[in-house]
């Protein structure tokens, strides 16, 4: 299984999660040390990434997109940071 979180403005990886590993190769200079994927939930379907010392430049759409074989599907999501 194959998981990737990507920024829908700017097209990067802010997190890529395949085959049981986390891989930080491609991942955006402003996420690295400050994103894991939830794994608690992986076999229900859920796919939560977490970002720490969230800053205001992490406001904005988010896409995950899960691959498993031939099986493809993704998900957008918004997030709002405030104060």
């Amino acid at each position: 299984m194959e998981v990737r979180w990507i920024r829908d403005k700017f097209s990067e990886t802010v997190h890529h999660y395949h085959n049981g590993q986390d891989l930080y190769g491609e991942q955006m200079e402003a996420y690295v040390g400050r994103t894991e994927l939830v794994r608690d939930g992986l076999s229900a379907g859920s796919l939560d990434l977490r970002i720490t010392r969230l800053r205001p430049s992490d406001d904005g759409v988010y896409i995950c997109t899960v691959g498993d074989g031939d099986a493809y599907d993704e998900a957008t999501g918004h997030l709002e940071v405030s104060g």
